[in-house]
């Protein structure tokens, strides 16, 4: 894997993510060394399958001829497309929604980091499945599935790693759905698919299928296990394996696909510290979406009042937002002072806590009442940090 400086949650598969979100966030495009590591199954080393790798595409659409691309080919036959787009566990923030809620949830205990803003290169999948016979028409796509199939190696759960999307989202004119090689202008690492993966812009990344071998166009979703019995947010009342299993709830909930709204604090600074009655506050985080962060606000009072904040970066339509603002905080020194009498080394300290809240440009907006889930996935309840001051 080469350099990295992540917080190992799991050697086999590995998992793992960035410990400290400040760090983190000092970088607009995410570097390699603390990208997260997400994995279902080993890891596999390609490099000596590289020459030789291919995908096969096929499906069940009137027109369409069964291909199989050879990815040196396909990269010199195809022109090379670039986005920016934020890679996002849909776990992230799992362990905030176990200590938010006060009740269990099964999976890797993430904290904040599993997120990666990157740039991948790579060819559009539009321009593949035209070459494939898939018609460009949007009414000949409807009711269609893209499914994306690793067969690399065996997962925790499957034979193998699979998961679909709609065809019309793949198909839109204006999509980026790719079959990246190159992360951050280099090619992909074997922990990030090497040599190619799917990158789905605006859905979370268990869409994102590393070391992609076929791609099948379908009227139903992939029957993949990773596609049917996880990734759903189930409803509070399924409270264990056994109930989600009794109650058919695997197959009554949808999958899910694109991301929600969230934001993150990452990181809240004192910056005056002679005043002892008012301190300001800097805050900073990240927010994303399916669609470009519009506002994010913060509060240090609760919800009661909030402050819109300043977005830093934003890239295109799918990058990650870093934003930073202050705010202004009364200090009850008296109140302290009473309920911490013959204090010594100076007065009492106090924590006071921020929380944040994102709205993106579709007419999204951040969650903030999000529901324990059994999976604890997509956790979007608002951004906290905190300070002693």
């Amino acid at each position: 894997m080469g350099k990295t400086d992540l917080r190992v949650l799991g050697q086999t598969p590995l998992n793992a993510e960035p410990p400290c979100l400040v760090e983190l966030t000092k970088h607009t495009i995410t570097p390699l060394h603390l990208a997260y590591a997400r994995n279902h199954s080993v890891i596999k080393d390609l490099a000596s399958e590289s020459d030789s790798y291919t995908v096969k595409i096929d499906g069940e659409m009137e027109g369409m001829e069964e291909k199989v691309l050879n990815v040196k080919d396909m990269i010199a036959s195809f022109p090379r497309k670039v986005v920016v787009a934020a890679l996002v566990c849909a776990g992230n923030r799992r362990a905030r929604m176990q200590e938010n809620t006060g009740k269990e949830v099964r999976g890797i205990k993430w904290s904040e980091g599993t997120i990666a803003n990157a740039r991948w290169g790579g060819v559009l999948l539009r321009d593949i499945l035209i070459s494939a016979g898939v018609p460009e028409q949007e009414g000949a796509q409807k009711g269609f599935h893209v499914c994306f199939a690793s067969n690399v190696a065996p997962c925790e759960d499957d034979k193998c790693y699979g998961g679909s999307i709609p065809l019309e989202e793949v198909m839109a004119e204006d999509g980026a759905a790719m079959l990246a090689y190159e992360m951050n202008d280099a090619p992909l690492t074997p922990d990030h698919g090497f040599p190619l993966r799917v990158v789905v812009p605006g859905y979370f990344g268990m869409r994102w299928v590393k070391w992609v071998d076929r791609i099948t166009i379908s009227r139903n979703e992939s029957p993949n296990f990773y596609q049917q019995c996880d990734y759903k947010i189930l409803p509070e009342c399924v409270s264990s394996p056994e109930t989600a299993v009794k109650g058919d709830w695997w197959s009554r909930i949808p999958a899910m696909q694109r991301l929600n709204c969230n934001s993150v604090v990452a990181h809240v600074q004192c910056l005056t510290f002679a005043c002892p009655d008012q301190k300001t506050l800097k805050v900073t985080g990240y927010a994303y979406s399916n669609s470009p962060i519009s506002r994010v606000e913060i509060s240090a009072d609760d919800g009661e009042t909030w402050h819109e904040v300043q977005i830093t970066y934003q890239e295109g339509n799918w990058s990650w937002s870093l934003w930073e603002g202050e705010v202004v905080v009364d200090i009850d020194v008296d109140a302290l002072e009473l309920a911490n009498p013959g204090q010594r080394n100076g007065r009492s300290k106090t924590k006071v806590t921020v929380i944040s809240r994102a709205f993106d440009q579709s007419g999204g907006a951040q969650d903030t009442g999000c529901r324990w889930n059994l999976r604890g996935v997509g956790f979007c309840g608002v951004g906290i940090g905190s300070v002693e001051v």
